[in-house]
């Protein structure tokens, strides 16, 4: 490859002794591996002078300069290019290694730490390239991240407005349906009561399944602010709503030490309706258990919900979480097969994660974490 195919990079050297400059010019005009478009500053004035008029690719940064440290234009520079798609490498270089330096460069946004003894044994030309493309691949991992978290809340926007929209028209069908078996239910045949039953039940099936939609979609664009909550006030409190189903079924609920805890509350409300719900949805021939408690020892707090119904098949424990899951038809056992894909997803939110162990006939405990900590 010739001189003129290489790759040109623009560099701006930020450097106060002009023996070190020239040092540096020396080690990038002869090699080979690049062209370097080379721009001196001996201040940090005059670097940020220089970054007004002009676009760079690298920044090498003295840390020690007459009008401050090299770490204060690396933070003007962090500031300055923190909306930008394309950021620029940073090296810093010091008279002598300080691990204390190296430590303070790298956390400030540093791409690499030079000592100019290194520079003069011919170390400089690879750490700038590799600098640059860490830059570069740094940006396109920005890039990517920015469009799927756009794509994502386009897909989780829609899906709020058509699940939104549907509702209304819904309801109206479930009550036209319901006045019209008060209202012409002696005149029609038994097929044509057959028939405007399973439309009614079809109808509150998509309802549920839409306030499911709806309720996954609020978890990513809903705005709600974190709160330090009391976890066992608030799961005594839901205990409390279940309470005509629990005594239907004859059910115990034993709610047991569980932590104040910073959280979005009603999210985690949400969490714990799920779970409850599933564990009497999903009972076995036994008089159902439910144990909520939490392992506030462990180095994040698990909670545990453990039940003793119908249990779940070992291979189908990962896939439970996934968006419309179901191990039972509708015949057998209501359901929308969001369940527990909101669960999983409100606990993606806490930056925690949930697991289960279950054994069919045997029951199932679910654990899961919130990252946030109170």
């Amino acid at each position: 490859m010739t001189h003129k195919d290489l790759k040109e990079y623009k560099i701006l050297i930020l450097e106060d002794n002009p023996a070190d400059i020239d040092l540096y010019k020396r080690r990038l005009t002869r090699q080979d591996a690049a062209k370097f478009d080379l721009t001196t500053a001996g201040t940090i004035e005059e670097a940020k002078k220089c970054t007004e008029s002009d676009q760079f690719d690298c920044f090498v940064i003295d840390y020690r300069l007459p009008d401050g440290e090299g770490l204060d234009f690396v933070h003007h520079l962090t500031q300055k290019f923190e909306d930008s798609a394309t950021k620029p490498a940073i090296l810093m270089i010091t008279g002598q290694g300080n691990e204390e330096i190296a430590v303070a460069a790298m956390k400030a946004g540093v791409h690499d730490y030079l000592t100019k003894r290194s520079i003069s044994d011919g170390f400089f030309v690879r750490p700038i390239l590799n600098a640059i493309q860490r830059a570069e691949l740094a940006s396109q991992i920005h890039y990517y991240q920015n469009e799927l978290e756009r794509s994502n809340q386009e897909l989780s926007d829609f899906t709020h407005t058509a699940s939104h929209d549907l509702k209304a028209p819904l309801r109206r069908i479930i009550s036209y349906c319901e006045m019209l078996e008060e209202d012409a239910g002696p005149k029609l045949s038994d097929d044509e009561k057959s028939m405007l039953s399973r439309m009614t039940l079809n109808a509150s099936r998509m309802q549920n399944l839409i306030n499911g939609l709806l309720s996954y979609s609020l978890i990513q664009s809903e705005k709600e602010e974190p709160e330090v909550t009391d976890l066992q006030k608030m799961v005594e409190d839901i205990r409390d709503e279940f309470l005509d189903q629990i005594e239907e079924n004859d059910a115990k609920v034993i709610i047991s030490a569980l932590p104040t805890q910073q959280v979005y509350p009603m999210r985690v409300r949400q969490l714990f309706t799920n779970l409850i719900s599933n564990a009497l949805k999903y009972r076995g021939d036994e008089t159902p258990l439910i144990e909520i408690d939490c392992n506030i020892d462990a180095e994040k707090p698990v909670f545990r919900i453990k039940d003793n119904g119908l249990g779940i098949e070992e291979n189908f424990h990962k896939d439970i979480f996934k968006d419309f899951k179901r191990l039972h038809n509708q015949e057998e056992i209501e359901g929308t097969g969001l369940g527990l894909a909101i669960c999983r997803k409100i606990v993606e939110k806490h930056n925690g994660e949930i697991w289960l162990e279950s054994e069919p006939g045997k029951g199932t405990i679910f654990f899961f974490t919130l990252g946030m900590e109170g």
